[in-house]
C-alpha cells in the first residue's frame, strides 16, 4: 500500500490547537468565572479588581515587542517552554493569595508576563514559518483552540471553583502545563520546515520538477529575507514604525481588541447583579460565545483567503456592533444568548484577521517584530476592562459601558476604510 505522506506542519497546526486550548483555559477563560469569587473573598470592588486583571493583560502586551525580537533569535520550542514553566509557578502561588495585593503579584508578573510566550504570538510564528498559500487557515485552525477553550472551560470553571476551589482549580492548571504542554513543546515544535527536510505548504522538495506559479508560491523569499533581517538590527523597527499602515491596524485594533477581554471578564459579574441570572449562567454565555468564535476563526480565515481584508474586517466589525446593540437592548436569556453568538462571531474571526494582515504587509521576516510591536501598542486597549467595571460601580449599571463599546466599533470601522492590505496573490508574489 502506498504510503500518504504527511506535511510535518499538519502535526505543528494541532499542537498549536493543543497548547491555545490549555493555554486559553487557564489564562483567558478562568478570569470571569472567578470574578465574583475574588470579589466577595478579597473584599474588593469591580473597579479595584478589573484594574488588576486590565494590568495583568497590558503587561503581556508591553513585552510583546521584546518576545518579538527574541523569537526571531531563539527556538521557538526554548520560548514555549520557559513561558509554560514560568505561568505554572504563577498558578502554583495562587495558593497563597489572600489579599488584593497578593492577586496583583501573581496575576501580572507571572500570568500576564507569560502568557504571551505560550499563547498566540509565538504560535502564529509558527503557522507563519510553515505555511505561505495556507496561511490563514493554518493560523485560524491553530488559535480556534483559544475559542474551544472558551467553550469549555468557562463550565467547567465554574464547577471547579464550586467543588474544589478556585486555589485548586490552579493547582490542576498547573500540573497540566507541566506534564503535558511541556513535554508537547520539547518533543513536537520544530522552528521551519527546512528543520524537518521540507518546505512551505508540504511542497515537494527543491529539484523536484515544480511550476513556475508553485515556485512562487513556496517561503523561499521570506527565508532569504530572514538572514537579511539581522543584518538590519533596529532598521527593521524603524521601518514598521514609519508605515501609515501599521498605525492604521493598531488604531482599529486597538478599538475592539480590549472590548471582548471586558465582555469575557464582567458577563458573570453582570448577569448576577444586574439580571436575574446566576454566575454558572453567565459561564455557559461565555461559553456560547466562544463556540461561535471557533466558527468566526474558520470564516474569517477563508476570507483572508479568497476576499479582500477590508470585507473581513467590516464583517467582524458589523458582528460586534449588532451583540452590543442587543446587548443592550435584550435581557432575557435567548436575548443574551444571540449578543454573546455576534460577539464571538467578531472576536474569533478578527484574531487570524489581525495576524494574516500583519504577515502580509511585513511579510514573514518581520512578522515576529510587526506583531509584537502590534500587541505592545494594542496594550492600553486592556483598560476597557478596568474602564468598564469603574463605569459600572459609578453608574450602578453596565448600560453607560455598553453605549461607549458601540461607540468604539463604528470608529474601528470607519479607520479600517484606510488601511490598504495587499490581496493573497500579491502577499505571496
Amino acid at each position: 500500500m502506498k504510503r500518504i505522506p504527511w506535511f510535518y506542519g499538519y502535526t505543528l497546526v494541532m499542537y498549536g490547537f493543543i497548547v491555545c486550548f490549555l493555554a486559553a483555559s487557564f489564562f483567558l477563560h478562568a478570569r470571569g468565572v472567578f470574578f465574583p469569587y475574588w470579589m466577595n473573598e478579597l473584599e474588593v470592588g469591580r473597579s479595584e479588581l478589573s484594574l488588576a486583571v486590565s494590568l495583568t493583560l497590558m503587561s503581556g502586551s508591553f513585552i510583546a515587542p521584546f518576545l518579538g525580537y527574541l523569537i526571531d533569535r531563539y527556538k521557538l520550542r526554548v520560548i514555549i517552554s520557559c513561558a509554560a514553566i514560568w505561568m505554572a509557578s504563577g498558578y502554583l502561588l495562587m495558593q497563597v493569595v489572600h489579599t488584593y495585593w497578593a492577586l496583583m503579584f501573581v496575576l501580572i508578573p507571572f500570568q500576564g508576563l507569560a502568557f504571551p510566550g505560550i499563547g498566540p504570538l509565538v504560535q502564529t510564528k509558527l503557522m507563519v514559518n510553515w505555511f505561505v498559500r495556507h496561511r490563514g487557515k493554518a493560523i485560524g485552525i491553530a488559535i480556534m483552540g483559544m475559542s474551544v477553550a472558551g467553550v469549555l472551560a468557562p463550565p467547567i470553571n465554574a464547577w471547579l471553583a464550586e467543588t474544589l476551589g478556585w486555589r485548586s482549580a490552579y493547582s490542576l492548571y498547573a500540573a497540566l502545563l507541566l506534564g503535558l504542554v511541556l513535554p508537547l513543546t520539547l518533543l513536537l515544535v520544530r522552528q521551519r520546515p527546512e528543520d524537518m527536510g521540507e518546505r512551505a505548504d508540504g511542497l515537494p522538495a527543491r529539484g523536484d520538477n515544480l511550476s513556475a506559479e508553485v515556485i512562487q508560491g513556496s517561503d523561499q523569499m521570506p527565508q532569504m529575507s530572514e538572514q537579511s533581517q539581522e543584518e538590519r538590527g533596529l532598521r527593521t523597527y524603524k521601518e514598521i514604525l514609519s508605515s501609515k499602515a501599521f498605525w492604521s491596524v493598531v488604531l482599529t485594533f486597538g478599538l475592539m481588541n480590549g472590548v471582548y477581554s471586558a465582555m469575557a471578564t464582567h458577563l458573570p459579574a453582570y448577569v448576577s447583579t444586574e439580571l436575574e441570572f446566576t454566575i454558572a449562567d453567565g459561564a455557559w454565555l461565555l461559553s456560547f460565545a466562544a463556540f461561535f468564535a471557533i466558527a468566526g476563526k474558520i470564516i474569517f480565515g477563508w476570507m483572508m483567503d479568497n476576499v479582500a481584508a477590508k470585507v473581513a474586517v467590516i464583517a467582524g466589525v458589523v458582528a460586534y456592533i449588532g451583540s452590543t446593540l442587543v446587548l443592550m437592548t435584550g435581557q432575557s436569556f435567548p436575548w443574551l444568548l444571540l449578543a454573546t453568538a455576534l460577539f464571538g462571531l467578531g472576536f474569533g474571526g478578527m484574531v487570524p484577521v489581525r495576524s494574516v494582515i500583519i504577515s502580509r504587509l511585513f511579510g514573514a521576516a518581520k512578522f515576529s517584530r510587526a506583531n509584537g510591536l502590534l500587541s505592545f501598542f494594542l496594550a492600553p486597549a486592556m483598560l476597557w476592562v478596568a474602564i468598564t467595571g469603574y463605569i459600572a460601580d459609578r453608574a450602578d449599571s453596565y448600560l453607560p459601558a455598553f453605549q461607549i463599546w458601540c461607540l468604539a466599533f463604528v470608529l474601528a470601522g470607519c479607520v479600517s476604510l484606510i488601511v490598504k492590505v495587499p490581496n493573497q496573490a500579491d502577499a505571496i508574489a
